[in-house]
């Protein structure tokens, strides 16, 4: 049991205080911009709507090829592991690649999509056309920090993210209101910020896997295309990023539904969702463990041990959940107060957050659940199945006839909203106590 602890708290720690600073300096970002208005929070909010797409789709690839790193890792392969980065790489870049000329050429024909309000499309375009550049140095960096935490060196990630999220706060502060002869840039000058954040992060990332200072590194044995090992870690892979991106599309279509309800309620989404994310920060860290602590020992075929460390994980999982769940009902009250919105906004944001508080059990019981549990046996199918079902067949035509048909309140659409949850929770449970995703795949 101490062995179970201090593997937890060595994954799990190091990548919660990375998910703490990283949300602790969104907030500040997010209150920056907010100084600017409710059309400054809502386009830079639209804009990176679009960037979560991207941002997901390249977790969804790390998450495919972190069935194998883990399982690789439990059996010390580090050729192999390094292999599997090299090919899932090929993926990732073409993503980048799509979204950097959606965002550079077309950012004004994507905004038309969310809102016709001309001023945020202006504004948001304004701040999209930087930011693209950022999708490749981003699409790298996931997969380096996804590997160094999975083979158990997640304090790395942990100070790389410290120094880039730093960089973007001073350069955000600066750049958005001007400092000295720099003069104040607004929006602009957070993209330019976020940039340059970017860049520093990713030739960190760059000097660690070339330097081989760690178990995950690049020569050009990665970059050698192997179309049997391609294809076949893209069976567990394809699910996963086509999970991923539904996933990422369908709650960009609820933002899409918000935003036809009014720009307030861009605005409020927006700054309801950077306060959620402090719910959010211990769960990275509990999934990534669980990835870990399930996938090595899948590696091993030690079955009992895996299955052992996964309902530990739930238990915890879903105790952790309730306090933060609390925590940031609490913290809200006194977070909302340094916006510069109005009251009303203000109220609604406040109800909101009380909604997504409470929601935290069933909401992180089903990410570490399929992201940790399931996904790490291979069990990838399955688990798009219940989240695209859940996500699309239940959530999207509840929000869409609630919101826009039935021109419910914000606060009783979010509330429809957790629906999904609560169904994809009973089908994950079902799907866990099957068994089925106990499953070695690289043997």
């Amino acid at each position: 049991m101490k062995e179970f602890t201090r593997r937890i708290l060595s994954i799990a720690v190091p990548i919660t205080l990375q998910n703490l600073i990283s949300t602790g300096l969104n907030l500040v970002d997010n209150l920056m911009i907010g100084q600017l208005g409710t059309t400054a929070i809502a386009a830079v909010g639209l804009v990176n709507q679009v960037v979560f797409i991207l941002n997901l789709f390249t977790f969804g690839a790390s998450s495919g090829a972190g069935i194998f790193v883990s399982q690789y890792w439990g059996k010390r392969d580090e050729k192999s592991i390094e292999k599997t980065l090299g090919h899932i790489i090929y993926i990732t870049m073409g993503a980048a690649t799509v979204f950097f000329v959606l965002l550079f050429a077309f950012p004004e024909g994507i905004l038309k999509i969310f809102t016709s309000d001309v001023e945020v499309i202006r504004l948001g375009a304004e701040y999209a056309r930087p930011v693209a550049f950022s999708t490749f140095l981003t699409s790298f960096s996931f997969i380096m920090a996804m590997a160094l935490r999975t083979v158990e060196k997640a304090r790395i990630p942990l100070y790389i993210s410290l120094v880039a999220l730093s960089i973007n706060t001073v350069g955000n502060y600066i750049l958005i209101f001007g400092f000295g002869s720099i003069p104040a840039m607004g929006v602009f000058g957070a993209s330019i910020a976020t940039l340059v954040a970017r860049i520093a992060e990713f030739f960190i990332f760059l000097f660690i896997a070339l330097r081989r200072l760690t178990p995950i590194r690049f020569t050009l044995y990665a970059f050698r295309f192997d179309g049997p090992f391609f294809r076949r870690l893209m069976k567990y892979a394809t699910p996963v990023i086509f999970n991923e991106f539904l996933w990422s599309l369908g709650v960009t279509v609820y933002s899409l539904v918000m935003a036809r309800m009014g720009t307030e309620f861009i605005a409020a989404r927006n700054i309801s969702s950077t306060i959620e994310n402090f719910g959010f920060v211990i769960f990275g860290g509990l999934a990534s463990a669980t990835v870990v602590m399930v996938g090595t020992e899948l590696g091993r075929n030690n079955f009992t041990q895996a299955k052992f460390n996964a309902r530990k994980l739930i238990q915890l999982t879903v105790i952790t959940a309730i306090v933060t769940g609390l925590m940031i009902i609490f913290l809200s009250r006194f977070i909302v107060q340094l916006y510069n919105i109005d009251q009303a906004l203000k109220d609604i944001v406040l109800t909101v957050v009380v909604i997504v508080g409470l929601a935290q059990p069933i909401k992180m019981f089903n990410a570490v659940n399929i992201v940790g549990i399931l996904r790490s046996g291979g069990d990838t199918k399955a688990a798009m199945l219940m989240e695209i079902f859940s996500l699309w067949g239940v959530g999207i035509p509840l929000v869409a006839i609630t919101g826009l048909i039935l021109k419910w309140s914000l606060p009783a659409v979010y509330i429809v909203m957790m629906i999904e949850e609560l169904v994809k929770a009973i089908l994950g449970i079902w799907r866990a106590k099957t068994g089925k995703w106990l499953r070695n795949v690289v043997d």
